[in-house]
């Protein structure tokens, strides 16, 4: 139920949701869907049974539903299920039975697979492909399956082969199974390998492709050949698997380029049933089962008071001990096997743990660690290849000795936001291609020199860049030379009080990236202009998101309206910026400012008047998003593609600005000392808005009569407006799709308009923090009751 509840909050949010408990995902759940119409799409259901753990019960089933009853009326959920016990406990409406896929549509799926875009449909191949296509069993998973496996196979004979199998007359229950048993049987040794590894995730859970292929490398499934380097050796191998229907549901981050990919359920027991007991999810429910002894272990879900070393005694060969979730408890260092031939390791915990017996030890991820220096005895990891340091925030320095690990290729560094010193000389880790984080010291070893020869990738964040000794050190760093970077940032903290040797503008015209830079920040620069390679197209060209923070001294922001898959630009705490953009060149037709950019993030701007110098009638045509915060002077134009503003410290003349956004569907305000009435006519356009919000506007003693007119909004919220003395009288049957209010310390509010009654579509009222409008709500014996009676949730605090 637990992950169910988390991936509704994740589909709503299009964030990821840190596992949390039970409880607290249900509030989550009740707050996201309160009074809102939605359909949940359950794909796949199974039934709980004794060798199922992890199914649906009635039980589960009634919880789930009082969860979900929240919603507004009209709200469904659609099941689909192989098991007909599932709809009997689950279904209110009759039952639909899907048919298999007919021969022909399995014959489109698996030619697509089979043979691609680009490979001629042979004869003699299409023959052979149509019989083995009947031996489907009218499955769309078999289809794309079987088509994978044949699309390495070119001859007659190798298809003749497939379709004459012996696997086709196991006893393995169902033609899928069968299906997919041939598939993986067409794999190669090293593909099996590594597909019959993935047995040790839970089902269901979403896994990055990145981490997959560093616990491949680490536990020796594949290694590098000939001119091909073994993150690259392992691309292919995901590729492969992934192009043979292992894995499905693959999504890319827009900014991180990240993949992240899901395993069907029955692939997900088809690698079960291949690694036996070698590769096993530790969880409450199968703690106790001592007669294993695994390979693999990753552990989820089980409470401290039942984990104990009891796990792992039988585990005499134990190579990867894996946790997956930081939010269970903090790992005991003591249950750590003591066995040499641990291979992967990644805990959660308060105290270091011994590296003694862990010689072997290839992959090492610690969270959570409250150090301030890691052990000298780290570096006697000669065969560490993956070393990730995860929300350390008091871990202030690497050890002096961590170049040591000669073997080293990834050391990933993230919220530990203390570090403010590395281990020198780390230009000798000569195999590193990850390096997240370093810090540059005056001190020798310590210089940007040290990155010169490094072939990093991924992402880099440089701080301390006031302690530059000399020019020569920074050509030197050679990022220009580093084409697989995708994240670079560039900042001026940690340079300590000492004044520069280097002037920031001559660092930073230094540090020109590769154009297949997709993510670029920098911070705290203390230049007063940017250097020449920012206003290059073709330098920049490929960026997804620039950032540019704390660059107090600069008047201007770099000419970037220009770049074409620019989607995200945030800029702040630039004192003397007027305009977002300068350059008057754009006409609108052929030259459009800003064609890609979905977010817009502007902060502590208090020059800023316009996004534009020169406004014309067509720009921003992709922009979604927009927050503004502390920008008194900023208004803005007319663009009818962006759906979400939020302005913090709101002024008198933004708001008046804010009409122009005609196409707004969300609208969040966050403080004014000012502002003590809308300005007139303010909403009277926004036929689209559907949220609206307004917390901590001091002054304000009335809302704009033309809030009524809003006939599209669902939601409105009204926070900690001491001052607002009354809502409008009239006009309330306008807001025929409010389906949520929330009231909350509004003191000064003393009664509700008699036009509440007509909101007959409200299912969801909450005042809090109102004396005297609770009293005036009380059911039955409140003055104002018979204005929400008709209310189905109501709830005054």
């Amino acid at each position: 139920m637990d992950s169910i509840l988390r991936s509704i909050v994740e589909a709503i949010t299009n964030e990821k949701y840190e596992l949390k408990a039970l409880d607290v995902m249900e509030k989550k759940v009740k707050e996201l869907l309160q009074s809102k119409k939605y359909l949940l799409v359950l794909d796949d259901v199974w039934k709980r049974s004794q060798e199922m753990e992890l199914g649906l019960t009635q039980d589960k089933w009634d919880k789930l539903r009082s969860v979900l009853s929240c919603g507004s009326k009209g709200s469904s959920i659609l099941v689909s299920t192989r098991d007909k016990d599932v709809a009997t406990i689950m279904g209110t409406c009759q039952a639909h039975y899907l048919d298999r896929l007919s021969d022909d549509d399995c014959w489109s799926l698996f030619k697509l697979r089979a043979f691609g875009p680009d490979r001629e449909e042979r004869a003699e191949l299409v023959t052979i492909g149509k019989e083995i296509v009947k031996k489907c069993g009218g499955s769309p998973l078999a289809a794309l399956a079987l088509g994978g496996a044949m699309h390495s196979r070119s001859t007659k004979n190798e298809w003749l082969e497939v379709q004459r199998s012996d696997l086709w007359s196991l006893p393995d229950g169902n033609d899928i199974m069968r299906v997919l048993r041939l598939s993986y049987s067409c794999l190669t040794p090293t593909l099996k390998q590594c597909f019959a590894f993935c047995a040790v995730f839970p089902k269901d859970t979403e896994i990055k492709k990145q981490e997959l292929i560093y616990l491949w490398m680490a536990n020796g499934f594949i290694s590098s050949r000939r001119n091909l380097e073994v993150e690259e050796v392992g691309n292919m191998v995901w590729n492969e698997l992934c192009q043979k229907s292992f894995f499905q549901d693959v999504r890319v981050d827009d900014f991180s380029g990240k993949i992240y990919f899901k395993m069907h359920d029955l692939v997900h027991d088809l690698a079960q049933s291949i690694s036996g007991q070698e590769c096993i999810c530790l969880e409450e429910q199968n703690l106790n089962d001592s007669s294993r002894n695994p390979h693999h272990i990753v552990f989820h879900g089980i409470d401290k008071e039942q984990f104990n070393k009891r796990a792992f005694e039988k585990a005499e060969s134990l190579r990867t001990l894996y946790q997956l979730n930081s939010d269970e408890f903090p790992f005991s260092s003591r249950l750590i096997p003591t066995n040499n031939s641990l291979r992967v390791l990644c805990i959660y915990s308060r105290k270091i743990p011994s590296f003694g017996s862990l010689s072997c030890l290839r992959y090492l991820e610690l969270h959570d660690l409250d150090i301030k220096r890691l052990p000298a005895s780290i570096c006697n990891l000669r065969r560490l290849e993956i070393l990730k340091l995860k929300k350390l925030s008091s871990l202030c320095r690497l050890p002096k000795h961590l170049t040591r690990m000669q073997n080293l290729r990834h050391l990933v560094i993230d919220d530990c936001d203390g570090l403010s010193e590395m281990c020198p000389d780390i230009h000798k880790l000569c195999e590193l291609r990850t390096l997240s984080v370093y810090v540059v010291k005056s001190e020798k070893g310590h210089s940007l020199a040290e990155l010169r020869g490094l072939n990093l990738g991924g992402k880099l964040s440089i701080s301390g860049l006031g302690n530059v000794g000399s020019i020569s050190e920074d050509e030197n760093a050679n990022l220009k030379g580093k084409q697989d970077l995708r994240e670079l940032i560039l900042s001026w903290s940690n340079s300590g009080k000492r004044k520069s040797v280097v002037g920031a503008e001559e660092v930073l015209e230094a540090l020109q990236p590769h154009s297949t830079l997709k993510l670029l920040t920098i911070q705290f620069y203390k230049g007063l202009h940017w250097p020449t390679w920012m206003g290059n197209i073709s330098a920049t060209h490929n960026l997804v998101s620039l950032q540019l923070e704390n660059c107090g001294k600069c008047g201007h922001v770099p000419p970037v309206g220009k770049l074409p898959f620019l989607k995200k630009l945030v800029v702040s705490s630039m004192n003397d910026v007027q305009y977002i953009e300068e350059d008057e060149s754009y006409d609108g037709v052929e030259t459009m400012p800003f064609p890609s950019l979905e977010e817009l993030r502007v902060e502590r701007l208090p020059k800023v008047e316009r996004l534009l110098k020169r406004e014309i009638t067509h720009m921003f045509p992709s922009l979604s998003t927009i927050e503004i915060t502390d920008c008194p002077k900023l208004q803005l134009p007319c663009l009818p593609s962006v759906k979400d503003l939020t302005v913090w410290y709101c002024s008198n003349e933004q708001l008046k600005s804010i009409s122009n956004l005609n196409a707004l569907n969300q609208l969040h305000l966050f403080h004014s000392d000012e502002v003590s009435r809308f300005p007139e006519g303010m909403m009277n356009n926004m036929t689209s808005l559907a949220t609206l919000e307004i917390q901590y506007f001091r002054e304000l003693k009335e809302l704009p009569s033309d809030i009524t007119k809003l006939t599209a909004l669902s939601d409105l919220g009204i926070f900690e407006c001491g001052k607002l003395e009354c809502l409008p009288e009239q006009g309330w049957e306008g807001l025929s799709s409010l389906r949520k209010l929330l009231i909350l310390y509004c003191k000064s509010l003393g009664s509700l308009p008699d036009g509440v009654r007509h909101l007959t579509s409200l299912e969801y009222l909450s005042i809090v923090g109102c004396p005297m409008l609770k009293e005036r709500c009380k059911k039955g014996t409140g003055e104002d009751w018979h204005k929400i009676a008709h209310v189905p949730h109501v709830y005054l605090i």
